[in-house]
């Protein structure tokens, strides 16, 4: 203690002098214990903080994400594009939803109570509209009405014939069906609108009404701002918190949609750092993209796939011996490694959680040859194939010479006319009179004279007489009782959707086919030309689709031949009485052994019929920058539901204190 009293502490001063009494050894040795001393110190608190801390999302941030085109229609009753179907996963809910591991999960409803032929379903007590208003029985039962309504046009309205919807209560209502279904609650995932916005607007009036782009919704999100340019274009959307959702609160503070025309377009705007996220469905450019803009893959599955789907009304021109050709003529892996870049499957079943079940028939293009040629259709040296039918023109049995008239007579001039078109000298300038005059005579003198030996030799003739006698007849028989008729070129048009994807696919298969010997003509539209134009009227030959499932997969308005109608998805206007039967039994039947013996004889039925060649299924990649976290790729229905755990998605982040 004494020590201590004597002995003081250096003040500040006496530190800074401090320097002047240390030797430069001293110095030196003394900066470099100090600076060891203040590492180790932050060292060893950083160490501390983090093993003593984690990170967790935190609120915050927007995410700006690149669509390729435009909004039209945010609406769930009317959205059928990409773009308007991703805005509207965020800014609607549904009564449920899909999740790949839990199956359907309750959204808007609470409970859902199964009957023989109905379901009564409870909404939550807590349900609002993104203006505060609260959601009711009333707001289910407009929606479905306003879909079953055909003035509306709908293209949900096929998924709602027949089912009746009964309120009980405020949040209680039933839904009646006509007959018992396995595929209902596919349904129950539909997005529902308000009455008190839409109630009074008129159906002429729905596809026109400024709340399809500024709508009231119960999501996640809701409508901030609206951005267009001089031609009243939309060119940004954003949206900010619903503070009115009854789920979970997202991050993610706001979420913007910036429209792009191109894939340029939007690549560029990824590498300048515009955007966060984005999706390109051409599988060539996924390395490419990546090098360039430094973003992540995320790769969901679908249950979809693409087919060439034959339009079996023109079976004229697309007969069954055709179609086994085609589908002969097909490689699929040729397709999937050259357009797909390796990134996708063999479809080979109509039937989408079977894709692998029965066997592609093997591509062979001999098989295909053999098959064209056994029906007519004969190559010639442009490489393609002709067919030539054979029409019977007369058979002549009486003898004819000049003065002669009537029918056997024009007869004979119609021959004689048919043989000019490959020997100009027999009939110059001939007609059909039903007159046996001097220029009939002059040709059939002609005549004789050309086929000398077989018909004026046996009679010792050297000159021709002009008579149509017994070994004329038989001449004139050969060669005009069996004629050629018209000659046909097999000639396909394939139609598509123009996207680069579908594009080069429809390309391929135009190199393969014309390996065969088919002349294919490849037609393009945009997708809303292609479905009011082309798709509605069955405007095809054969149409290069998609088709996209619903989470329990329903054949029926695929193959079922009521569906063949303008607003149906009978893509190929099949038609078959046994697979209609089964279709109707599978939707109702309860037993899973006796669906899965129908679900059998079904694919086994169509893929005998041809009405598609199934080819690939490929994934749907999502590219996102470094700076989002909280993606979790599964198995989605359709892309707009990779944004169904967005309230897990984060930008921003923070450190909280273990526990």
């Amino acid at each position: 203690m004494k020590f201590l009293n004597k002995k003081k502490i250096p003040s500040l001063g006496q530190w800074r002098s401090l320097y002047k009494v240390f030797t430069k050894k001293e110095k030196i040795g003394f900066s470099l214990i100090l600076a060891i001393f203040i590492i180790s110190f932050i060292t060893f608190s950083v160490s501390t903080y983090f093993s003593k801390t984690k990170e967790v999302p935190a609120f915050g941030g927007t995410y700006i994400e690149g669509l390729i085109g435009y909004p039209r229609f945010i609406n769930p009753i009317y959205s059928l594009s990409d773009v308007d179907r991703n805005i509207t996963s965020l800014l609607f809910s549904g009564l449920l939803y899909y999740d790949h591991s839990k199956g359907f999960v309750m959204n808007m409803a609470e409970t859902i109570i199964k009957e023989e032929s109905s379901y009564r379903m409870k909404l939550r007590d807590d349900l609002k509209w993104s203006n505060g208003k609260a959601i009711t029985a009333q707001d289910i039962i407009f929606t479905i009405n306003t879909i079953q309504d055909p003035a509306f046009k709908s293209p949900l309205r096929a998924d709602w014939i027949g089912i009746k919807v009964e309120k009980v209560s405020d949040l209680e209502i039933i839904f009646h069906l006509e007959a018992p279904s396995t595929t209902f609650f596919n349904n129950l995932s539909l997005k529902i609108i308000p009455y008190h916005i839409w109630g009074n607007v008129p159906s002429q009036n729905f596809p026109l009404s400024e709340y399809n782009l500024s709508p009231v919704g119960s999501g996640p999100y809701r409508i901030k701002a609206i951005e267009k340019d001089n031609h009243n274009n939309v060119e940004k959307i954003t949206l900010e918190i619903n503070p009115y959702y009854h789920g979970k609160t997202p991050y993610i503070e706001k979420i913007s949609f910036t429209f792009f025309s191109n894939k340029s377009e939007i690549i560029y705007a990824a590498k300048s750092g515009e955007i966060l996220g984005f999706s390109i469905i051409d599988p060539r450019d996924y390395e490419n993209i990546v090098e360039k803009t430094g973003f992540h893959i995320q790769q969901f599955q679908m249950p979809r796939y693409f087919a060439l789907f034959f339009n079996l009304e023109r079976d004229d021109v697309l007969n069954k011996n055709i179609r086994k050709a085609l589908r002969f003529g097909t490689n699929k892996k040729e397709i999937i490694e050259v357009v797909l870049n390796g990134k996708g499957e063999v479809v080979n079943s109509p039937i989408i959680d079977r894709l692998d079940y029965i066997e592609s028939p093997i591509f062979d293009i001999e098989k295909a040859k053999e098959i064209l040629d056994s029906i007519g259709f004969k190559e010639r040296e442009s490489g393609f194939r002709y067919k030539t039918t054979i029409k019977n023109i007369i058979e002549f049995t009486d003898d004819l010479e000049v003065g002669s008239r009537g029918e056997n007579v024009r007869n004979l001039q119609r021959c004689l006319l048919f043989l000019s078109e490959n020997d100009e000298m027999i009939f110059p300038d001939g007609t059909v009179s039903g007159f046996f005059g001097q220029k009939t005579r002059e040709a059939i003198v002609t005549l004789q004279e050309k086929y000398k030996e077989e018909i004026l030799d046996p009679w010792g003739f050297t000159k021709g007489t002009g008579m149509v006698g017994k070994s004329t007849r038989k001449k004139l028989n050969s060669l005009c009782g069996e004629a050629p008729g018209e000659t046909s070129k097999l000639e396909l048009s394939i139609t598509t959707v123009d996207q680069e994807l579908m594009v080069r696919t429809a390309e391929m298969i135009q190199r393969q086919w014309e390996k065969i010997g088919v002349k294919v003509n490849i037609v393009t539209h945009n997708p809303n030309a292609l479905e009011r134009e082309i798709i509605r009227p069955r405007n095809y030959d054969i149409l290069l689709f998609g088709k996209a499932f619903n989470a329990i997969p329903d054949l029926f308005p695929f193959w079922h031949s009521s569906q063949k109608s303008e607003f149906g998805l009978n893509l190929s206007m099949y038609s078959n009485l046994e697979v209609d039967s089964l279709l109707e039994t599978i939707r109702i039947e309860k037993n899973e052994e006796k669906r899965d013996n129908m679900i059998d004889k079904l694919e086994l039925l169509i893929l005998e019929d041809i009405p598609a060649i199934f080819l690939f299924n490929s994934h749907y990649l999502f590219f996102t920058s470094s700076k989002v976290y909280g993606i979790e790729p599964n198995i989605i229905i359709n892309p707009s539901e990779r944004f169904l755990n967005i309230e897990n998605w984060y930008i921003k982040t923070k450190r909280i204190r273990k526990k």
